[in-house]
């Protein structure tokens, strides 16, 4: 009996495969930060740049100017050495510079920003019309019978405490002063509300001892504080949160995560940016001590560096 042919058909489906990528990332390598942002002046000026601030869309320095420094401080001289804030665009371009102080020697160590966007500048001057006079003798003989007044001799001894609030724009708005019995040199500034907390060395005599005083923002300043400031130390490596992401900074003597590429010949600054999960999206090696490290979102990562004992601006534009 003859069977019929059973025929099967066989119907393949072609079902779309949806996949859960992760986004492609290029293989990142530590990159020299230059150039920087530093001090131009000639040899001996006592030009320097001390510390550094942010805010949404600039860079704010600060620091001393004598002589020099004609790409950072373009306002006119005040006489003397002076204080000085500059801000620059994330291409370095100077947005703005205004000039700190008084026809004596002052000078500008340290800059913070608050709530509503002001900076805060600390430093220290003289105290005006401080001068010391010269005994006469009347007894000695005056053949030409010329009056002789007194010998003037100024002094400049930074004995005054100086506070600076200036506008966004540039405007300076405020200045505080607090009177100290010694020779006073700011060395950091804070802000907690509307407390401006300011820390630093007091000299009286032969003997140098850390100070710390606080001030409201009408300034009123506090009794000022003899005594060891207590500093926590330095983590191994320091974390800076950056929007969803984060930033690292610490000293590479091998190796560093994520980034095969690399191999310390010496112990190295660098400052690497990683996501979250530790996926290195940029980095970048330093020439010298870092000293303190911002970040904004647009600007990208900014950091204070000592070399050679003068500090100079790193603009990482690579991790905004």
């Amino acid at each position: 009996m003859h069977k019929p042919a059973i025929k099967f058909w066989v119907v393949a489906l072609a079902l779309p495969l949806t996949l859960s990528s992760q986004p492609a990332f290029a293989a990142v390598k530590v990159l020299p930060s230059t150039p920087a942002i530093t001090a131009v002046s000639p040899l001996g000026s006592g030009d320097q740049i001390s510390d550094v601030a942010l805010s949404a869309s600039s860079v704010a320095v600060v620091g001393t100017v004598e002589k020099g420094l004609l790409d950072l401080v373009t306002a006119p001289t005040l006489g003397g050495s002076d204080g000085f804030v500059s801000t620059f665009d994330k291409s370095k371009k100077l947005i703005w510079s205004l000039r700190l102080g008084s026809p004596n020697d002052d000078i500008a160590t340290a800059i913070a920003r608050d709530q509503d966007g002001s900076f805060w500048v600390v430093g220290s001057t003289s105290k005006p019309l401080e001068t010391s006079t010269a005994v006469i003798d009347n007894s000695a003989v005056n053949l030409d019978s010329i009056t002789v007044q007194s010998a003037v001799t100024p002094r400049n001894s930074l004995n005054r405490l100086l506070l600076w609030k200036i506008g966004t724009t540039g405007q300076l708005s405020q200045t505080f002063f607090y009177d100290a019995a010694g020779v006073i040199v700011p060395t950091a500034i804070t802000m907690s509300g509307t407390s401006v907390n300011i820390v630093g060395n007091l000299t009286q005599g032969v003997v140098t001892q850390q100070f710390s005083i606080t001030a409201n923002t009408t300034g009123v300043f506090s009794a000022l504080k003899l005594g060891k400031i207590t500093v926590p130390k330095a983590a191994a490596i320091e974390t800076l949160k950056a929007g969803p992401n984060k930033i690292t900074s610490f000293i590479s003597k091998t190796t560093i995560i994520d980034i095969p590429s690399w191999r310390a010949k010496r112990p190295t600054p660098v400052i690497v940016k990683y996501t979250n999960k530790g996926k290195a999206l940029a980095a970048n090696s330093l020439p010298g001590k870092v000293k303190k490290v911002l970040w904004q979102s647009g600007i990208g990562t900014v950091v204070l560096v000592e070399v050679n004992s003068e500090n100079q601006i790193h603009l990482l534009t690579n991790m905004a």
